[in-house]
């Protein structure tokens, strides 16, 4: 419809909101100032709107990247992996017209592709999607998926942007 813009979901740490677990944001210039004149952006974290408190004990995945465990890195009797995955799949089941979504490198429910899955011992064994992304990605395999890494990327940028313009919103 004319005048209305695509709607792309974005983790909120990216949008400038202090909701990291050490009460920090990580805001992104380029989608704050430029994707939002194209586009109407939908804030998202799923950490903090599963319940968790900001600042908040770090967790880091652990296990396998098939199902792995949101565990405290100080407390690994710290497990917030339902809370999370409870907290997606009522997003997942509840999100309309959603044409996109970009999602924060490395995190453990954000993360797309680099997010470290660690061993008993604390080494990284490999790299996987964080809990929410991987399961949005599962459900809706044809929504454009971008972190903000390579949305710096003209190239990667230009894709998705293209993807997410001729998307069949949620």
């Amino acid at each position: 419809m004319p005048g209305i813009k695509p709607r792309i979901a974005v983790s909120s740490c990216l949008l400038g909101h202090p909701v990291r677990y050490d009460g920090t944001d990580k805001y992104h210039p380029f989608i704050c100032q430029h994707l939002a004149k194209q586009f109407e952006l939908i804030a998202v974290c799923p950490e903090v709107d599963a319940g968790l408190s900001t600042p908040r004990p770090p967790v880091r995945l652990t296990g396998n990247s098939q199902q792995p465990l949101a565990l405290g890195i100080e407390d690994a009797k710290l497990n917030v992996t339902s809370m999370l995955t409870s907290f997606a799949c009522e997003w997942l089941s509840q999100a309309k017209n959603i044409a996109g979504i970009i999602v924060k490198s490395r995190s453990p429910s954000c993360g797309l592709s680099d997010t470290p899955i660690f061993d008993q011992h604390g080494q990284i064994k490999n790299h996987s999607a964080g809990l929410f992304t991987q399961m949005l990605i599962q459900r809706y395999p044809q929504l454009p998926v971008i972190d903000e890494i390579s949305i710096t990327d003209p190239k990667q940028r230009d894709a998705f942007i293209s993807k997410v313009k001729n998307a069949i919103p949620l």
